[in-house]
């Protein structure tokens, strides 16, 4: 037999060989990431996806919430104290940013004053004061609920409600008492913005 045709003969078979391997792999599940998430969520109660606003409802505005979650791992106290890890660093990072408006809101109305003496040097002394209010704030955050899907991943919501928030900040001697009172007396609208803005209709 000539090469030519040897050659011709042992493409078409990689050919047909690499059509049937396709057409195998065509009839297999269909378990592409959109359809493993979806799995993920089923039965999950609303508050996994929705937050505050889905346990709460018109209550929601006097709390913010944080929701963490840990898989892959059969060491439940293990899974379940990084969930809340991540939950209340979730409501670390919207705090902060919260405490950081409020700040910037009472700076706005002040014409100086101690607590923001030079111009150079407000951005930073309002992020150094929103990071010690967050910190010490997260210490009124607590463990609400949890729920476990399918797969083993478990899921905790944390909370920090308005009154905790105003308790931690109204102990914090080291805070300048016009800028204590002026956080405190924002918290509520802050609060109450925060869960306009993440609410699913």
């Amino acid at each position: 037999m000539p090469i030519s045709t040897r050659k011709c003969r042992l493409a078409l078979s990689l050919f047909l060989a690499a059509a049937l391997g396709a057409a195998a792999c065509s009839s297999t599940p269909d378990n592409t990431p959109m359809n493993v998430v979806q799995n993920e969520f089923d039965g999950a109660p609303d508050w996994v996806l929705r937050g505050c606003s889905a346990y709460w409802g018109d209550d929601a505005e006097a709390v913010i919430c944080g929701v963490g979650s840990m898989g892959g791992t059969r060491n439940i106290s293990l899974a379940r104290t990084t969930a809340v890890a991540r939950g209340r660093t979730e409501i670390a990072r919207t705090l902060q940013t919260k405490v950081k408006a409020m700040l910037k809101d009472y700076q706005s109305t002040t014409t100086g004053g101690e607590e923001f003496g030079q111009a150079a040097n407000d951005e930073q002394h309002i992020v150094d004061v929103s990071k010690q209010i967050t910190q010490i704030s997260l210490s009124g955050a607590e463990h609400q609920d949890t729920w476990i899907s399918d797969s083993g991943t478990i899921y905790t919501l944390v909370v920090l409600d308005l009154e905790r928030f105003q308790d931690s900040v109204n102990k914090m001697n080291q805070l300048n008492d016009r800028v204590r009172e002026a956080v405190v007396e924002r918290a509520g609208e802050a609060f109450a913005e925060l869960d306009e803005e993440t609410e699913i209709n």
